[in-house]
């Protein structure tokens, strides 16, 4: 069963469509459009790096979840993790994806503060979401920004810190005959 089954979701995630996005950072027109576009392309990912359907399912489940929140004004992902047991969400992989889906930015922002993440903050978030997924999802969700995840610093930094300390052991393909 998909999250698009539950009518209270479909109901709120047609709000999205009013909700428009900083043109310098996204090129979807509204914050629907945008988690349309992760949707399409988290399936994409998910058939290249030979996921399971449960996991397959989690994260095109994830894509409409990740930004439901900013119906309440805010961008942050506490937000969408507030309107989940709305919308019957009791999976904890799914809530623990839908909180961490942005954690790329503000780890790479207090790195760049001189405040990394410690080795015990790295370790705490794997054994709270699944890395692989996380990081598929996060490369899945910069699909409409300026020059895509390649050019995205936060992620790009997240994804080789989090190889670097063998949170992320397996490379990930992000396109036929490519992978990272």
């Amino acid at each position: 069963m998909s999250i698009l089954d539950n009518q209270a979701f479909v109901e709120d995630y047609e709000k999205l469509k009013n909700i428009s996005l900083h043109p310098a950072k996204h090129s979807a027109a509204n914050a629907h459009e945008h988690s349309e576009m992760v949707r399409e392309r988290v399936a994409q990912l998910s058939k290249l790096n030979g996921l399971s359907a449960s996991d397959t399912q989690l994260l095109t489940d994830l894509a409409p979840l990740h930004d439901i929140g900013k119906i309440t004004g805010t961008a942050k992902p506490c937000a969408s993790v507030e309107l989940l047991p709305k919308y019957d969400v009791s999976d904890e992989r799914l809530m623990a994806l839908v909180k961490y889906h942005d954690t790329n930015l503000s780890w790479y922002l207090a790195s760049e503060r001189g405040e990394p993440p410690t080795d015990k903050a790295w370790n705490r978030l794997a054994r709270k979401t699944e890395m692989r997924l996380l990081c598929i999802f996060m490369i899945a969700d910069r699909i409409d920004c300026p020059g895509g995840w390649r050019e995205n610093a936060p992620l790009i930094w997240f994804l080789g810190e989090a190889r670097k300390r063998g949170l992320l052991q397996d490379g990930l393909v992000t396109e036929p005959g490519g992978s990272v």
